[in-house]
């Protein structure tokens, strides 16, 4: 699955070199020098988030930020603002930009802002529709966000890993690469519904390091509108056990209420990162 792209806006070569160094380890960037250019890359790109300086010729910042707002389209991009002109910043805030940066910019300010941006802008677009997969594992069914979904594959033979936690064991072999195999039922305390042979793996994104998800059955996608749509937040965790730290939201469906949860939150980071660089370096040996 592809980064991230953003769109850095500022006339100073300098920023530009400074930002793009910065982020593009973990975002794809496109650089724009003056308002103008920004405007038609925007509409071009479509990037996730856009970086904009307020000072620059041709077009300043501020318009910039009004010409989105009016575009229904453009309006939805998250705008940073990165500028030494604390009152005009505050004032572009207010008028719809996410956030604001001032200058000079340090790398340790700049990444946590841009991915909590992107983290808000993506828990705000899950409180309206969501489209959902929804999988079952015993006797629950879960909706797993589709944007996290790369593939849903038949069960496929799995060797047993050395480390990892009872529902974390397994791995195997996809397109040549060595992928974590986590076992939805045993993770949710269940007894699988099906026999080895009829279930399914979903494969999961997990920032360029994907697992799959060993599931009993799969269901066609779903679009949930958002009247159907509780959030996560506002149900708490603690009593929905295992689900309760990956719980995004619960959908109101014809099956009855369904919690839809992110499938990377199943695991931990840290124990995904772990088991996964132990079968990268087991397959360089």
């Amino acid at each position: 699955m592809s980064l991230p792209h953003l769109l850095l806006v500022d006339d100073s070569e300098a920023v530009l070199a400074f930002e793009r160094a910065a982020l593009s380890g973990h975002y794809v960037v496109t650089t724009a020098a003056n308002g103008r250019e920004a405007l038609e890359k925007v509409a071009a790109v479509r990037p996730a988030a856009m970086l904009l300086d307020l000072s620059m010729p041709e077009m300043d910042g501020d318009e910039v930020l009004a010409q989105m707002q009016r575009n229904a389209d453009l309006r939805r991009i998250p705008v940073i603002i990165i500028s030494t002109e604390k009152q005009r910043a505050e004032a572009c805030v207010k008028n719809g930009a996410k956030a604001y940066l001032p200058k000079p910019i340090r790398a340790q300010d700049l990444l946590p802002l841009v991915g909590r941006v992107l983290e808000d802008e993506r828990r705000a677009t899950l409180q309206g529709s969501l489209s959902a997969l929804f999988v079952s594992a015993g006797q629950i069914e879960i909706g797993l966000p589709l944007d996290s979904v790369l593939s849903v594959l038949h069960q496929a033979a799995t060797r047993p890993l050395p480390i990892g936690p009872s529902y974390l064991c397994e791995m195997l072999d996809l397109h040549g690469e060595p992928v974590l195999v986590l076992d939805l039922a045993k993770r949710l305390g269940q007894e699988h519904a099906r026999p080895i042979e009829e279930r399914k793996l979903v494969v999961i994104d997990c920032q360029g390091a994907p697992f799959a998800v060993c599931v009993d059955a799969v269901r066609d996608p779903e679009e949930i509108s958002r009247e159907r749509l509780s959030s996560g937040e506002a149900l708490g965790g603690s009593e929905h056990g295992a689900l309760g730290s990956a719980l995004i939201a619960l959908a109101r469906t014809a099956r009855g209420p369904l919690p839809i949860v992110d499938p990377r939150a199943l695991a931990s980071r840290k124990l995904l990162s772990d088991l996964s660089r132990a079968l990268r370096a087991k397959a360089i040996s």
